[in-house]
């Protein structure tokens, strides 16, 4: 896949990182891939050439990645507040997997990661169009992945009424 038009923001603290990653991106053949190693960079990136796309690492400076991830959905930082974010979690476990998810990302990877793996992250935050959720509680990419089937109004017939709890 060739992605011309798009213009990335790979926001890494950790050069070596940055190498990879960029190689990957280079081969699937962004038109413009643009750097940031902290969050202040990021955001004059962001501000001056409006991304398309943007990557960036866990571990953030001087802005964590939950308060960075509020600026972007919150539309403070020159980027539409949809913008597709991929996010390279070192910490896979599931509670940072979840943070991350919840803090508005559109796509995680987590590392050790291979090419194909950030590839196909970065394929599906560019092609999945999941609506974009704006409430107070939570700003970002619908976080289901499936479509759940339509419920009716009617309840089962083995449902009772009387061991219903309603909430």
């Amino acid at each position: 896949m060739q992605f011309p038009d798009v213009r990335v923001l790979l926001v890494e603290r950790q050069s070596q990182n940055t190498s990879l990653y960029r190689f990957v991106l280079e081969d699937m053949g962004f038109g413009k891939i643009l750097f940031a190693t902290n969050t202040e960079e990021a955001m004059d990136q962001m501000y001056f050439n409006g991304p398309n796309l943007i990557i960036l690492g866990d571990e953030l400076f001087p802005t964590s990645l939950l308060d960075f991830m509020k600026d972007i959905r919150s539309g403070n930082t020159g980027v539409p507040q949809d913008v597709p974010v991929v996010v390279i979690a070192t910490n896979g476990t599931r509670p940072a997997i979840e943070q991350a998810r919840d803090c508005g990302v559109t796509e995680i990877v987590s590392l050790p990661l291979s090419a194909q793996s950030l590839r196909k992250r970065v394929c599906a935050a560019l092609k999945t169009s999941r609506e974009f959720i704006d409430k107070v509680a939570y700003q970002g990419p619908d976080r289901r992945r499936r479509k759940a089937p339509s419920q009716s109004n009617q309840r089962r017939t083995s449902d009772h009424g009387d061991d219903h709890l309603e909430l």
